[in-house]
């Protein structure tokens, strides 16, 4: 059951005028923030009511040790906010319309029972807005920032000029196509087969078959229903809800799972990236449209490479980031027993990475630390470390908190240019390992490498996943979590080398023949 479902049902009609914004989990930092909203013409919330929520809030996430956050909005129907927040939409969503669309042609009506809203546009942006079902979506948008309905219309002004410069268009058009974009399936999931063209979320306004999206998870749970008739009458059934983020829009998403898919569903974690195929329907319980799962892949997003730009194919690094030989000290005594291990391991190079970002952002945040050993056959050879300068992001206060990098610390660093040139020589030709890679690591690294013509098409392996497939008795998959069970150490948690070290060593301990 989604969250706003569970409040309703615990509180009814209680807090009527309270809407939830959004719940915002961010597991890396362990803190998840929730945001209700509630209109400015009603009372404040009284201290006991608020206290009432959040322990609510909290005793309902507690199994998820998390530190949950609770944010009450008060929302003000004033024009110029109003004015800003439909900006602020084009800006973020039809980025195109932003060329023609001037704000004295929008005109913002505030009546007791709704505010009416309406736009001048000429002939051109008109056929865009009827092609792209702008206005439900608008409405949509409003409504949730200010709790009020909203109506709005739209009228073609001869006197406005149907002109654009076409420059400004080409450039606004590679930022959102107008329906689909690329993405690259990493590992399916569940069916095969999948078409990697996703629509952008914002354009489904109905509902419509065979749909394929892309985007991040949030608010993942498993949940279970007893079946009420048929052959199976009486028997537990297992489902999946999530909600997927494509940065342009949100959708939620269900999946009825068989015996067979329920452990590979296990494996999904909030923040990872995948692509979905199935039929948006509109829920039987909240009304809203809702994507049925037929099939599931992990995935990375497409980046263009200028055609001009040439590919890195290896070799012409300078030897910047110094590799260092080493052996674990687990491997160094004689006496001990010979250690085999299964195929995941043996006989196979693998370079065992971790990086720290300036930030969560996996679309524009970069990277400021990568840190990574090689494995060969089972034992740990060497070792690549480096900070890494970023040139567009800075590093923000909580990340300086979480990792200890600091501005100053890699001012004089490399960039990431020449860092991720020497780490794909590094890994050439290994499998790439890491600890939520999939669903973290490696669509920043991916990302970044696309920029300097780097392709990194080595095979994968997620620690996070072989910990969920080996059943170990955790109370979750952290690492930190994961090392101490398994009796290792983790010194110096959130730095690139001293993660990625812990991590080929839970991997090695993992894939130990018993």
């Amino acid at each position: 059951m989604l969250f706003e479902q569970e409040f309703n049902l615990t509180f009814g009609e209680k807090y009527r005028d309270l809407q939830l914004k959004e719940v915002v989990v961010k597991k890396r930092e362990g803190v998840c923030t929730i945001t209700f909203l509630y209109p400015s013409t009603k009372p404040e919330l009284e201290p006991a009511n608020k206290k009432e929520i959040i322990e609510w809030a909290r005793s309902l996430l507690q199994m998820e040790q998390l530190d949950v956050r609770v944010k009450f909005l008060r929302v003000f129907v004033e024009e110029k906010l109003i004015l800003k927040s439909i900006l602020k939409f084009f800006e973020e969503n039809h980025k195109i319309v932003m060329t023609s669309l001037d704000k004295h042609n929008i005109k913002i009506e505030i009546t007791n029972i709704d505010v009416l809203i309406k736009i001048k546009l000429n002939q051109r942006l008109d056929k865009y807005f009827a092609e792209n079902r702008i206005v439900p979506q608008l409405e949509a948008f409003l409504e949730g920032n200010f709790l009020v309905n909203f109506v709005v219309e739209t009228e073609v002004d001869e006197t406005l000029s149907n002109e654009v410069n076409l420059d400004e268009v080409e450039i606004v058009a590679t930022f959102q196509p107008t329906k689909r974009y690329s993405v690259e399936i990493v590992k399916e999931i569940i069916g095969k087969d999948i078409l990697t063209q996703p629509e952008y979320i914002n354009f489904i306004t109905d509902e419509k078959k065979s749909v394929i999206l892309a985007g991040f998870i949030n608010k993942f749970e498993r949940r279970e229903f007893i079946r009420k008739q048929g052959k199976y009458e009486g028997q537990p059934k297992t489902y999946f809800t999530f909600t997927l983020d494509d940065e342009k829009g949100k959708i939620d998403c269900i999946y009825f799972s068989s015996k067979t898919n329920v452990q590979v569903m296990e494996s999904l974690e909030d923040l990872m990236y995948v692509v979905v195929f199935g039929d948006v329907e509109k829920s039987k319980f909240t009304n809203k449209l809702q994507l049925k799962v037929q099939k599931m892949a992990l995935a990375t997003k497409e980046i263009e490479i200028p055609q001009e730009e040439k590919k890195y194919v290896g070799g012409t690094n300078h030897g910047v980031v110094k590799i260092e030989k080493l052996s674990s000290t687990s491997q160094t005594n004689m006496f001990a027993n010979k250690i085999e291990y299964n195929d995941i391991v043996a006989g196979k190079n693998i370079v065992v990475f971790d990086i720290e970002t300036t930030g969560l952002d996996l679309s524009n945040d970069e990277i400021i630390e990568l840190g990574a050993v090689k494995v060969v056959d089972g034992k740990i050879k060497e070792k690549f470390n480096t900070l890494v300068k970023p040139t567009k992001e800075k590093i923000t206060y909580e990340v300086t908190k979480l990792t200890g990098i600091t501005e100053d610390m890699v001012k004089n660093a490399p960039t990431a240019d020449v860092v991720l040139r020497e780490f794909y020589d590094f890994a050439k030709d290994c499998v790439l390992c890491g600890h939520n890679a999939i669903g973290f690591d490696l669509i920043i690294l991916k990302r970044m490498a696309r920029e300097f013509g780097i392709e990194f098409k080595n095979d994968v392996i997620d620690t996070l996943n072989l910990a969920r497939q080996s059943h170990i008795l955790v109370k979750n998959f952290k690492l930190g979590t994961i090392v101490k069970y398994l009796g290792l150490t983790l010194e110096g948690a959130h730095r690139a080398w001293n993660d990625a070290y812990a991590t080929a060593e839970v991997l090695l301990k993992l894939c130990e023949k018993k």
